[in-house]
């Protein structure tokens, strides 16, 4: 009978020791602290688990302004504060938007190929064409600006790969039709009479109309095939 008391109080003993090494060495310690105290655990007490991250580490300065956890459009209203349900929100805006962008591409293409279109008439020597080809002009002007703005305001992905990829290509390539959007018109511009200076000017204006539109063509090639 002895025995059978004796083993019933090792079992008692080493049952809850047992159990005791199965909790995470941080929780043993604070309830130990805590049970010498005499004060109860409190959330505040508990170690914090590590922050989710929300955005991407290189995260671009036009990003960060303005979809950063104090960026402009928090700052603004526009947006709540960042968290994980935000966070999806944002990321179903930012699809959302790329996809008008791509759409909005192929539309900014075709008005781009009817302006170089109407252009060439017009150095084939057929001036009525000026007005078909300045309505053309504006459009397109209009066409690629909202197209770039859906791309530049478009929220942060989640994580940004530092990889060349298509996406990557396309970015480079939009440098080069960015700078032919605004040196082309400009040139146009300085067209004004059939003077040889004039003449130089209509050459080069043609030379980066063509550039930049196959510049644009191939931006919108490499993310769609």
């Amino acid at each position: 009978m002895k025995n059978i008391f004796f083993a019933a109080a090792v079992l008692a003993i080493t049952v809850p020791v047992a159990n005791a090494q199965e909790v995470p060495s941080q929780f043993s310690l604070q309830n130990q602290l805590y049970a010498d105290s005499g004060d109860p655990p409190s959330s505040d007490s508990v170690a914090a688990a590590p922050r989710q991250r929300l955005l991407p580490n290189n995260i671009s300065f036009m990003e960060k302004a303005l979809w950063g956890e104090d960026g402009i459009v928090r700052g603004i209203g526009l947006a709540p504060a960042l968290t994980p349900d935000e966070r999806r929100s944002e990321l179903t805006l930012r699809r959302t938007m790329l996809t008008t962008h791509q759409i909005g591409g192929f539309v900014t293409l075709g008005l781009m190929g009817g302006a170089v279109y109407f252009g060439q008439k017009i150095i084939d020597g057929h001036p009525e064409y000026r007005r078909n080809h300045q309505y053309f002009v504006t459009a397109t002007i209009i066409s690629y600006s909202a197209t770039g703005l859906l791309a530049i305001l478009s929220p942060p992905p989640l994580i940004r790969r530092n990889e060349v990829s298509t996406t990557t290509i396309h970015k480079t390539l939009a440098w080069i039709h960015v700078a032919g959007m605004i040196i082309t018109p400009i040139l146009g511009g300085m067209i004004k009479r059939r003077s040889q200076s004039a003449m130089q000017s209509e050459r080069i204006h043609q030379i980066s109309a063509y550039i930049t539109t196959a510049t644009f063509a191939a931006s919108m090639i490499v993310v769609t095939f």
